[in-house]
């Protein structure tokens, strides 16, 4: 009985920049396959392997994968704070004796607990590697696997792949250094027709299950890829906590500086304090949106979550975490902040729920408008000009409510804070999706 192709290519064509990369190609991959991709820089290596990966749609045919995949990039997709342990838990929660057994494979076990701040390139290239020991994916997708690995590491790798093809898997690598990659399909890129030079049809590897399993299970009540998003956004968020704390220090100085410069004028301070603590709490939920996205599009993490959610699910994810790790304790120091422009007890539930329904709209307006500028120049600068100007309804709605006497207007200008935050809620993160998979194509 004929084994199912893990991967089908039905005329596959694709374009980059007005240049055609890949013209007609149509092939299969079976467990037990490798396809090696050759040719020089600049012709679609790494292009093609996006493709494959879902990161990239083709411009002309089909593509059909009947298995899971698990990518490799250039990029390692390392967070450098956090430890090689940490790193491996974040994208596939395992025992830590899966861990352990991952990173002996890859004689890495003795830097489990060490930052990977502190790591050469090449013992970050084998942190890679060993995640990929750690999914259940056969496909795997290599960019440039062997590059910075010594003669040992090699050795390792060479070892791996052959494990894994022998147990039923399958790879495609890039690599302008020589793989030990036998019975490889071929296909060489930058030429006028390309097609995939199979291997010879006796040289097939077969399924060998006695080899020492190295393809983990996953957990048995597995997470739902949306909550395990938000799991991972809240355990980087506490491990970065100098963002919301340079958050909160902003918002208590300006607001004590502002309180200094009115004077000890009561009237004048309960006149102003709710627009001037509106205008700080904006000003302060806009430091961490910078690097809402930026981290993980540069070390490659973001690629990885886009092969496990949609990206308007990955932009919902990063909003509620930035909302509930930067304005949240922002909101809860409000209270404290009102001391300083003697503000009534009786105005503050106005207040607090006015610059919750406004901070929980510019979370959402911050994390589209992030996602429109990743990869833009000097987006630090372009991101408040774009996110600043379509708060201004919110915050005239919103400063309106708290200096309105309680009534039919008061109301009013609450209910319109809901609205636009009701229609933030599904909107923002569908045009941030849009603007990560542009970005990342």
């Amino acid at each position: 009985m004929h084994p199912t192709p893990l991967l089908s290519l039905n005329h596959i064509q694709l374009t980059r920049a007005g240049r055609c990369l890949i013209n007609d190609l149509s092939g299969q991959l079976y467990p037990g396959d490798a396809l090696t991709l050759i040719g020089p820089n600049g012709v679609g290596k790494s292009s093609f392997l996006r493709l494959i990966a879902g990161l990239c749609p083709p411009t002309q045919g089909t593509l059909t994968r009947t298995a899971n995949i698990a990518w490799l990039g250039t990029d390692n997709a390392l967070k450098p704070t956090l430890t090689v342990e940490q790193n491996l838990r974040l994208f596939t929660p395992h025992p830590i004796t899966a861990l352990h057994e991952a990173l002996t494979h890859l004689a890495l076990t003795p830097l489990l607990n060490c930052p990977v701040r502190l790591l050469s390139y090449g013992q970050k290239r084998r942190v890679g590697l060993a995640r990929l020991l750690l999914t259940n994916a056969p496909l795997w997708l290599l960019d440039e696997p062997t590059h910075g690995l010594d003669a040992q590491s090699l050795a390792l790798f060479n070892t791996i792949i052959a494990t894994h093809r022998a147990q039923g898997g399958c790879v495609m690598a890039a690599s302008h250094n020589p793989l030990l990659l036998p019975h490889s399909h071929i296909l060489t890129l930058g030429t006028a027709i390309h097609n995939i030079t199979p291997a010879p049809l006796s040289s097939r590897l077969h399924i060998a299950p006695l080899l020492p399993q190295h393809i983990h299970e996953g957990p048995k009540h597995p997470v739902h890829p949306f909550l395990h998003h938000l799991r991972r956004e809240f355990w980087l968020a506490l491990s970065h906590r100098r963002d919301g704390i340079a958050g909160l220090g902003f918002l208590i100085i300006c607001c004590m500086l502002f309180a200094l410069a009115l004077g000890p004028a009561p009237a004048r301070l309960q006149q102003v304090g709710p627009v001037i603590l509106w205008v700080c709490l904006l000003l302060a939920s806009l430091l961490p949106l910078e690097r809402l996205y930026n981290a993980d599009a540069e070390d490659g993490s973001l690629d990885l979550l886009r092969m496990r959610l949609a990206p308007a699910f990955i932009a919902l994810g990063k909003i509620i975490s930035h909302w509930v790790t930067s304005s949240l304790p922002l909101l809860l120091i409000t209270p404290l902040m009102a001391l300083f422009f003697q503000l009534s007890l009786s105005s503050l539930p106005r207040l607090i729920l006015s610059m919750t329904l406004g901070s929980l709209t510019l979370a959402f307006l911050g994390g589209m408008t992030a996602a429109i500028t990743l990869g833009a120049r000097q987006n630090s600068l372009l991101l408040p000009i774009l996110t600043l100007p379509l708060m201004a309804p919110s915050l005239i709605f919103g400063t309106l409510s708290c200096t309105t006497p309680p009534g039919p207007a008061n109301h009013a200008t609450l209910s319109l804070l809901a609205a636009f935050f009701l229609l933030s809620v599904p909107l923002c993160p569908f045009i941030a999706g849009l603007s990560l998979r542009d970005a990342q194509s």
